[in-house]
């Protein structure tokens, strides 16, 4: 047997299924008790009832199409690291590229790679402590920082409108820089991030214009999937 057959055989043991269960259930908890504590002080924002229903469903529909893509990659990192650190790693975080990357980057540290037959229970502990640390390195700032920040927000908000455009703002740099360097690594990647803001555009025009609600509530969704199919017609060979 060798070392990374030795590793995904911990990787997926009981002991490691358990923790990582009892991870994910604190993530559902944790939705449970922002739903409950949204219903307790809608009141207070004039928010009624239906519009809560319709915000859960449509947070619960625009999980769809983000979730098609985390869901491809962990079908290949759980061939790697296993299923259990798998499930864990893209329940709480959600971000299936970092997590790959991170896994391997701590592999090469310790001169091997996920995929390679010496892929080590040393390099299996070393990605998941990497994974883990860059998780938290996400959280802090949130912890940190929000509560403040939400204040300065709120009161330039009511004053100029400054909240929303910094919020707009902050949304349209984030995604604008990783679809850049993304769309810069290869032509299929540029015709993926192009059709996928067309076919957004398009779908959203259409919902207003027809006055269809559902499909406003699908549109990521669907726009992820019309990429795909894009990309997939116009580089059947994966270019």
């Amino acid at each position: 047997m060798t070392p990374h057959q030795e590793t995904l055989q911990l990787a997926n043991s009981l002991p490691l299924w358990i923790f990582c269960v009892l991870t994910v259930g604190l993530v559902f908890f944790q939705t449970i008790v922002f739903i409950l504590l949204g219903k307790k002080y809608a009141p207070y924002a004039g928010i009624s009832n239906t519009e809560i229903k319709r915000s859960v469903k449509a947070g619960l529909i625009s999980t769809v199409g983000p979730a098609l893509s985390i869901f491809m990659v962990g079908l290949g990192l759980i061939t790697q690291i296993g299923a259990p650190m798998t499930l864990s790693r893209l329940s709480v975080i959600g971000n299936a590229t970092y997590e790959a990357s991170a896994a391997e980057m701590a592999a090469a540290a310790l001169g091997t790679s996920m995929n390679s037959a010496d892929y080590s229970m040393v390099a299996f502990t070393c990605s998941v402590w990497v994974m883990n640390l860059g998780g938290i390195c996400m959280i802090l700032p949130s912890l940190l920082f929000l509560k403040p920040l939400s204040k300065i927000t709120q009161a330039a908000g009511r004053k100029t409108g400054l909240g929303m455009v910094i919020g707009l703002s902050a949304s349209l740099a984030s995604f604008g820089y990783f679809s850049a360097e993304y769309s810069a690594r290869s032509m299929a990647n540029l015709t993926t991030v192009l059709s996928g803001f067309i076919s957004m555009i398009a779908l959203d025009f259409a919902a207003k214009k027809f006055k269809v609600n559902w499909l406003k509530e699908w549109a990521l969704a669907l726009s992820l999937l019309l990429s795909i199919a894009v990309v997939t017609v116009c580089f059947p060979g994966g270019a």
